[in-house]
C-alpha cells in the first residue's frame, strides 16, 4: 500500500472515531437525561426545607401558618400559671397567748326560802250553839270548835254541859287562842266552869286559873273526882 493510501485509511479512521465518539455523547446525554428525570419522581424528602414546608401549608389550607400562630388565644381560655399550683405560703403560728389562772367557781348559794304566806287566824265566832260534841268540841253556826285549856270528857258531863248552855239562851261568842277558841255563854266561860264542875282536865296550855279550878275540884268531889 503506498503512502497516500495509508493517509486516507487514517483519515477515515479518525473520522469514524470521531463520529463514534459524538454519537455515543448524544445517546448517553439523552438516556442519562430520560434516567435522571425518573429516579427524581422516586425519591421523597424525609425533612422538607422550611421554607418549601410553610409554602407547602399555605397551599394546602390557603392559611399562612405562621399568621395562624400569631393570633392570640381567646380571654375566656383558662391558662394554668406556675402561681396556681404552687403551694400556697404557711401562715406563720399564732404566739401563745398568757391567759390569767382561772378563778375556782364561787359556791352555789342556795337561794333564800320564800316566806310562808301566814296562817289564817281564827276568827271570832258568835252564833247559836248547834250540838255539843264533848265538853271541850261544840259546833257552831256548821263550825266545829275546841275549847282551850281543857280536855273535854263524853257523857254525862256533856249533857250536864248542853243543858247549862240551853238554860243560858244558847247564844255563844268565842274568842280565838292559836287554834282553839275562849268560849262565853251570858259572860261565863266555858272551859272554866266545866274544870270548876269536874266535867273537864286541864290540857297543857291550861292557864294557871283553869289549873286552879280543877285542884278545887279534885278537893270538893265533883264531877270526875266523886
Amino acid at each position: 500500500m503506498s503512502s497516500d493510501q495509508r493517509w486516507k485509511l487514517a483519515g477515515i479512521v479518525s473520522i469514524v472515531s470521531i463520529g463514534g465518539v459524538l454519537i455515543t455523547d448524544i445517546v448517553a446525554n439523552v438516556v442519562g437525561g430520560y434516567i435522571s428525570d425518573q429516579i427524581k419522581t422516586w425519591q421523597v424528602p424525609i425533612q422538607p426545607p422550611a421554607q418549601n414546608q410553610a409554602q407547602a401549608n399555605h397551599d394546602a389550607s390557603g392559611v399562612d401558618a405562621e399568621a395562624v400562630s400569631s393570633i392570640p388565644a381567646p380571654a375566656n381560655e383558662t391558662r394554668v400559671t406556675m402561681a396556681a399550683v404552687a403551694p400556697k405560703p404557711q401562715a406563720a403560728p399564732m404566739p401563745p397567748i398568757d391567759l390569767p389562772p382561772e378563778s375556782p367557781p364561787e359556791a352555789a348559794t342556795a337561794p333564800e326560802p320564800m316566806p310562808l304566806p301566814p296562817e289564817p287566824q281564827p276568827v271570832m265566832l258568835t252564833g247559836t250553839v248547834e250540838q255539843v260534841i264533848d265538853t271541850g268540841t261544840l259546833k257552831i253556826q256548821g263550825e266545829t270548835i275546841e275549847l282551850a285549856g281543857i280536855k273535854g270528857l263524853g257523857s254525862p258531863y256533856r249533857d250536864q254541859l248542853a243543858k247549862f248552855i240551853e238554860e243560858q239562851g244558847s247564844q255563844i261568842r268565842c274568842e280565838p287562842i292559836s287554834e282553839r277558841y275562849v268560849c262565853f255563854v251570858s259572860n261565863v266561860d266555858l272551859g272554866l266552869a266545866a274544870l270548876t264542875n269536874g266535867a273537864a282536865r286541864p290540857a297543857a296550855d291550861a292557864t294557871p286559873q283553869y289549873r286552879q279550878a280543877a285542884d278545887d275540884a279534885r278537893r270538893n268531889r265533883r264531877g270526875i273526882f266523886q
